[in-house]
């Protein structure tokens, strides 16, 4: 990409929260800049978020606490400044009762997955925000739930790799659609003859070290209905 252009690499790292740093020197540097921001997305000082906004974001640490989900929407200037999804909003929300664990369950609320998020209050003298799925996120879940195809979610890999790992099994003919849902996190769905446990014995040994979630929607059912 900086080939042709004035500038240079000066370093490529990860932070604490496994986000990608970049370190560019140069005068296009500020093209280049914004050319990743647009591309990866970015992260922002606190003093930018604003109420009733929609931020994309993932799932962190989901059941370390049991107050609610924390959406990591990409505030650095603060020690941990993600978003709180509080227990009886999500319960709200997703029309489901019971503990934090309960309602992550049903709905297969992991780490990593990637979620926009609306913010409801901001509270920067105390580091806090609280949130809720913002439309577009329960819209996706329920589609979800209504399909009658299996899913595989893959977190931390990209289209080639899935692709590759697919087609080195014999298994790219048994997945219907790959969705990609942030900039390294997929969902495989699969056809529907097609069992995403499969798919997962299959091609997690070609990827090892890579999250993958089975998103089976006539047990996450059965865990709703049980709670309901």
């Amino acid at each position: 990409m900086i080939t042709e252009l004035d500038a240079q690499l000066i370093s490529v790292g990860t932070d604490k929260k496994e986000r990608i740093v970049v370190n560019i020197e140069g005068e296009d540097k500020e093209f280049v800049s914004n050319a990743l921001a647009k591309e990866y997305g970015h992260t922002f000082s606190s003093e930018s978020v604003t109420p009733n906004t929609a931020y994309p974001g993932r799932l962190l640490d989901v059941g370390k606490v049991g107050y609610g989900l924390y959406v990591d929407i990409g505030v650095i200037d603060s020690p941990r400044m993600d978003a709180l999804i509080p227990l009886h909003k999500l319960r709200e929300q997703l029309s489901l009762a019971g503990p934090l664990r309960t309602v992550a369950e049903a709905f297969l609320l992991v780490d990593y997955l990637p979620v926009n998020v609306r913010l409801t209050s901001i509270d920067l003298y105390n580091s806090k925000l609280e949130a809720e799925f913002d439309r577009e996120t329960l819209s996706r879940m329920a589609s979800w739930l209504k399909d009658d195809h299996e899913r595989l979610l893959v977190f931390g890999a990209n289209r080639t790799q899935i692709e590759s790992s697919l087609k080195k099994v014999g298994h790219r003919e048994d997945i219907y659609e790959i969705e990609q849902l942030g900039k390294f996190e997929f969902s495989l769905r699969c056809k529907r003859s097609t069992r995403a446990s499969g798919i997962l014995a299959a091609i997690g040994p070609r990827l090892r070290g890579v999250p993958m979630h089975l998103f089976i929607p006539k047990e996450l059912e059965e865990k709703q209905n049980a709670k309901a």
